[in-house]
């Protein structure tokens, strides 16, 4: 028994080793996982450029038109009434105290023309009376002078005469003088009542004429008519409504309306461009300078004045105005379009050695398209655009 596991055992040894030699051959085989390729990571490109040093200003450039300084509206003050005519179109130059417009006068005309008869038959009368009581009362006194003297004739030579003679005529010199300061007073009375008379038809006809002057609207100031009444013959016109507009075409401020008219304060100089020409203005009226009755006229409006009139210019010429609300020199400047704002800090991103730097900033004078940086960036730095 032992001697047979004695001659098993070498067998199984050299079994076993030759399993090992073969054993690879009797099983499949696995194909070995490769390893994935490396990539190369894409270059990075960024849009850059350059912080600059240069001058920078907020500005404002907008079109204004020439207008008059004086603008003077002419209404009727004392009557409405129905029109019967404008006198003048728009640009039509005048003078001051043309008739410019006109209220119908309802036989104004007629009445005013029967009492100017009526005042020159008084003027006449009382004329009259004046020179027909002189010469009565010049007679009346010569009379009475004769009989004075006829009296003191009488007493001289008394003896002549008796008294009865010299006391009649005694007595009809008493009653002639009184007869005399009778016909003076009644005279006096007489012409008093004419010149009454008379200068109640003046007043009359004044009245009148005051009546036919309310309803003729005159020019209070020689210009150009800028602005007329859209009204028809026959239509009522209340007092106070503006009918006509008179312009001083001597006198012309620059006038610009629009959106930015708040951004202007009285007082600001402002750049003038006539042609080629510039000049200087100041800032003379805004809407907020204005009187509240007339913010409704000047909403939106700002008006300057120039400091020289361009020779040659018109009411309604065209000129370019430019206001400066902020500038810097030596400033250091970016597109606007660099700056991002994160939380409410302002930052650009700086390239450095090829490095995306985040740099927080502080920023200034600002345009459309570019940026003032005061602090957190140097010229000369690359700045990212995108």
């Amino acid at each position: 028994m032992r001697s047979s596991i004695q001659k098993i055992i070498p067998l199984l040894i050299l079994t076993c080793f030759f399993l090992a030699l073969t054993g690879c051959g009797l099983f499949p085989t696995e194909e070995e996982t490769l390893a994935p390729p490396l990539l190369e990571p894409e270059e990075v490109t960024y849009r850059t450029t350059e912080a600059t040093i240069g001058y920078i200003e907020d500005s404002i450039k907008k079109s204004a038109y020439f207008v008059p300084v004086v603008d003077k509206d002419h209404f009727f003050t004392t009557r409405a009434g129905r029109l019967k005519t404008i006198h003048v179109k728009v640009g039509d130059r005048v003078n001051e105290g043309d008739v410019i417009a006109e209220f119908l006068t309802d036989g104004i005309e007629r009445e005013l023309e029967y009492q100017k008869l009526t005042v020159d038959s008084q003027i006449k009368s009382l004329s009259y009376t004046e020179q027909k009581t002189e010469i009565e009362i010049r007679a009346f006194k010569a009379n009475l002078a004769n009989l004075e003297e006829k009296y003191s004739e009488m007493n001289l030579n008394a003896s002549v005469y008796t008294a009865k003679d010299i006391d009649s005529v005694k007595k009809e010199l008493e009653n002639q003088q009184i007869t005399l300061e009778k016909m003076l007073l009644d005279t006096s009375n007489s012409i008093e009542m004419k010149k009454n008379e008379l200068i109640l038809a003046e007043m009359k006809l004044a009245q009148l004429q005051e009546d036919l002057d309310e309803c003729k609207l005159k020019a209070e100031v020689s210009g150009i008519v800028t602005y007329l009444l859209d009204v028809n013959e026959g239509d009522m016109v209340d007092m106070y409504k503006n009918i006509v507009t008179i312009s001083d075409p001597h006198a012309l401020h620059l006038e610009y309306k629009g959106s930015n008219a708040s951004d202007f304060t009285l007082g600001q100089e402002v750049s003038v461009q006539v042609e080629e020409e510039t000049y200087t203005g100041k800032v003379v009226l805004t809407p907020s300078s204005v009187p509240y009755k007339e913010l409704e006229r000047y909403r939106d409006t700002v008006q300057i004045k120039l400091d020289k009139l361009p020779k040659g210019v018109e009411l309604g010429d065209r000129a370019e105005i430019k206001l400066v609300k902020d500038f810097a020199e030596n400033a250091v400047i970016i597109p606007k379009r660099a700056l991002k704002t994160f939380l409410g800090k302002d930052a650009v991103y700086v390239l450095d050695e090829g490095i995306r730097l985040e740099r927080y900033v502080e920023k200034g004078v600002q345009t459309i398209s570019e940026v003032e940086i005061t602090q957190g960036l140097e010229a000369g730095e690359i700045i990212i655009i995108e």
